[in-house]
């Protein structure tokens, strides 16, 4: 009788910290999507008035491209340490498809045309070249949108 009690109570345990393991991977989910979400804003927050100034939208300010390029440079860096944790099976909202999970040297090397391009543009703007700095934005966004083609939800 007394090996019947132990083994109930060392059930309840296990599956008392199986649930409390499956509440910290949704936390830690929820946190990464955040995460994840709030680094592809301030890219966004940083490309937008660049690609406005492209398309002759907005007044072309070259101080502004050098900045911008400059902070674009550090995020794209980040973007794999935010895509790390495989949020695949977690109930959280994202755009994020399963392939950047499922096929991650192709999502890598995104990344890795992203950051050349973000390179580009903070070399093109530290020539003064206007020219130049419009040629990397356009690079940039199209690196920006190819990968959006290929692991995110289609808008």
């Amino acid at each position: 009788m007394m090996n019947r009690g132990k083994s109930f109570v060392a059930c309840v345990l296990l599956a008392c910290a199986g649930a409390a393991f499956a509440e910290l991977n949704q936390e830690q989910a929820e946190r990464s999507v955040e995460t994840r979400q709030s680094l592809l804003h301030l890219l966004g927050w940083n490309i937008s008035p660049l690609g406005a100034m492209a398309r002759d939208r907005i007044e072309f300010d070259a101080a502004r491209v050098e900045t911008n390029a400059v902070r674009l440079q550090a995020l794209t860096r980040m973007l794999s340490d935010a895509f790390a944790l495989d949020t695949r099976g977690n109930d959280v909202e994202t755009e994020a498809l399963d392939n950047i999970w499922e096929q991650p040297d192709a999502f890598t090397d995104k990344i890795e045309a992203n950051m050349e391009a973000a390179d580009n543009l903070v070399a093109a703007a530290q020539t003064g070249d206007e020219e130049a700095m419009r040629e990397a934005i356009g690079r940039l966004g199209s690196t920006c949108g190819s990968c959006h083609d290929d692991f995110r939800v289609d808008d």
